[in-house]
C-alpha cells in the first residue's frame, strides 16, 4: 500500500511525485497507519522533498528521530530524496 501526501503550500516543491520506501525502527512505526515493521512502507512524496518533510509527514517528533539514513548512507535530515530510496529512521540511542 502506497500513502500518499499533499505538500503543504509552505512547501516549494513541484508538483510530480516520487515514490519511496521508508521503514522505522525501534518504537517508531508503532503509530505510523500502514506501517509494516519487516517490511517498511510506501510513501509518495513531491519531488525536492528531504528527510525533514518525510518525518514532519509521519508526524513523528523530531526529536525521537537519532539517525536517518538514505540507501545506506547516514543523512542528515536536509537530504533531498529522489525516487526510489529507501530510507531508514532509528530513535536515538543512548547507553553505556
Amino acid at each position: 500500500m502506497t500513502t500518499r501526501w499533499t505538500a503543504p503550500s509552505i512547501f516549494k516543491h513541484s508538483v510530480a511525485d516520487m515514490e519511496i520506501t521508508v521503514r522505522l525502527y525501534g518504537l517508531l512505526g508503532k503509530n505510523v497507519a500502514g506501517h509494516d515493521s519487516l517490511k517498511g512502507m510506501k510513501v509518495e512524496m513531491p519531488d525536492g522533498s528531504t528527510v525533514r518533510d518525510l518525518i514532519a509527514y509521519l508526524s513523528i517528533p523530531r526529536e525521537k528521530i537519532g539517525i536517518a539514513s538514505v540507501d545506506g548512507s547516514l543523512v542528515k535530515d536536509t537530504r533531498v530524496l529522489t525516487a526510489g530510496n529507501f530510507v531508514r529512521l532509528y530513535r536515538p540511542i543512548s547507553g553505556g
